[in-house]
């Protein structure tokens, strides 16, 4: 039964590459990314197309090319690094993606699609700032012909715009490339399923094997593993959550709440229901993706969350150099110093964790 239900998925997606195909061939436009992303899935993914030939300088300042990149599967997607709409969102997808595939034998690929500002040294405070300890991710600074090279051979989007929010419009896809360069899968951002699609394509190439967590990780953890402090310590994507409970807050229709236990778990699991006014970022929803222990532990942690640090002269504020929030330095503040170096403070125990095990990936 097995045998035949999977001749019957890869008879089906070879029909509908047909489909596709011969649709577009009437119209005389390329398939796009997208379409590819609406395929069915299979448990072992098709050959789709052969990747596009690349060669730019990623944040390492090494130049990563399609040839080095042979030998192990990769995973890709276009960001940039000043958006302010859909990017940190992709970028916190790409980081979740990278910690549930910790250890697997796969790259990552970030292609920069602003080639005018995205040099390897923005780059790389941008990784600084996200997963400064993946070492299997590499994002690659473009050029302007490059670029266009890449996002043609990709079948995505990639162009500028006349203003507004982000500088440039592109697709929001992730696409998987296996160890001989060929597109093995392409998969739409905005659907939880599709992670799940692509996780396990990733372990049908890999071989990798999913690793049960031995440990209960606490509301903490998660909250640091989800890239939630990377949006809401920056005031220009997404509203501070210290403090919250309690506070009113005013929606993007106009209504005004109080932000309570029940709004908070709302907003992680359908964050558009009540979107906070002024901010054009939206966030991704996790529903699907964690259990309800696990849900209640991240509730109950952004809900006790402290009120954020303000400067002022009279109160000594640091920034904690793994998460970017502000610390108020005090006597029972969490610190760590170097033999001989000044302390760094930090915003909660796993951050200090964090850079013990390895204080050069966070440059102060």
């Amino acid at each position: 039964m097995k045998s035949l239900f999977g001749v019957l998925i890869g008879f089906a997606l070879v029909a509908s590459l047909g489909l596709l195909w011969l649709a577009r061939s009437h119209s005389h436009a390329p398939v796009a990314a997208e379409d590819f992303a609406h395929l069915p899935k299979s448990a072992e993914p098709k050959a789709l197309f052969v990747a596009p030939r690349f060669s730019f300088t990623a944040q390492t300042a090494v130049v990563t090319s399609s040839e080095s990149l042979r030998g192990q599967p990769y995973v890709a997607n276009f960001i940039f690094t000043t958006c302010r709409t859909v990017c940190p969102m992709l970028t916190a997808k790409m980081v979740r993606l990278q910690r549930v595939l910790a250890g697997a034998p796969v790259r990552f690929v970030s292609f920069s699609v602003d080639p005018d500002h995205d040099t390897p040294e923005a780059l790389a405070k941008y990784a600084q700032q996200w997963n400064p300890e993946e070492q299997r991710w590499v994002l690659l600074s473009t050029t302007t012909d490059g670029l266009a090279q890449v996002a043609d051979g990709f079948h995505v989007t990639a162009q500028k715009t006349d203003g507004g929010l982000d500088a440039v419009m592109h697709s929001s896809v992730f696409v998987l490339v296996d160890e001989k360069g060929v597109v093995r899968g392409i998969y739409d951002s905005d659907e939880p399923a599709d992670f799940k699609h692509l996780e396990g394509a990733v372990r049908a190439l890999t071989g990798a094997q999913q690793v049960d967590q031995k440990e209960e990780r606490s509301g903490e953890v998660l909250f640091h593993e989800l890239s939630c402090t990377n949006c809401h310590s920056n005031e220009a994507l997404a509203p501070s959550l210290g403090g919250l409970m309690g506070r009113r807050v005013e929606l993007d229709n106009g209504l005004l709440i109080t932000a309570d236990e029940a709004y908070v778990r709302e907003s992680i699991l359908s964050p558009d229901a009540r979107r906070v006014k002024g901010f054009p970022l939206k966030m991704p929803s996790y529903a699907g993706q964690l259990s309800e222990s696990e849900l209640n532990r991240v509730v109950q942690f952004a809900m006790n969350l402290k009120p954020d640090i303000r400067e002022v002269s009279d109160i000594q504020v640091a920034v904690d150099p793994v998460c970017h929030m502000k610390v108020r330095v005090t006597a029972d503040a969490l610190s760590h110093a170097e033999d001989g170096g000044s302390p760094s403070y930090f915003c909660s125990e796993w951050c200090r964790s964090r850079y013990r095990e390895n204080a050069g990936a966070f440059p102060e």
